[in-house]
């Protein structure tokens, strides 16, 4: 098994929550709706108070509750390949500093 550490939301839609879920040949991947803000009052009033309380504890300056949470379990999972594959993913620091603009501008490989 390997849990993935949290990571910054996909670059392709920044504002989005994605969720996958997978077992066997089943792939289920959807928008869920999109990450709170600071100033969107009327979203926060609107969150559940476990959404409320998961923002408060994963709060980023930058990034607000943005991240990517993984957990794997497979029969002779290789988790160092796994990791090698994922770790390819992530965006360099370059371009993270590109910003925002430049990550929504990126076709999104699974949801376009």
């Amino acid at each position: 098994m390997y849990a993935c550490p949290a990571l910054i939301a996909p670059p392709f839609r920044p504002d989005s929550v994605v969720t996958w879920r997978s077992a066997g040949a089943h792939l289920d991947l959807r928008e869920a709706g999109r990450w709170l803000e600071p100033e969107e009052t009327r979203a926060w009033q609107a969150a559940t108070p476990q959404r409320r309380t998961l923002a408060s504890w994963f709060w980023h300056d930058c990034y607000g509750e943005r991240r990517n949470e993984m957990f794997l379990a497979g029969v002779d999972l290789d988790e160092q390949a796994t990791r090698l594959a994922l770790d390819e993913v992530l965006l360099t620091d370059r371009e993270l500093a590109q910003g925002r603009d430049a990550w929504a501008a990126v076709p999104g490989p699974l949801l376009g």
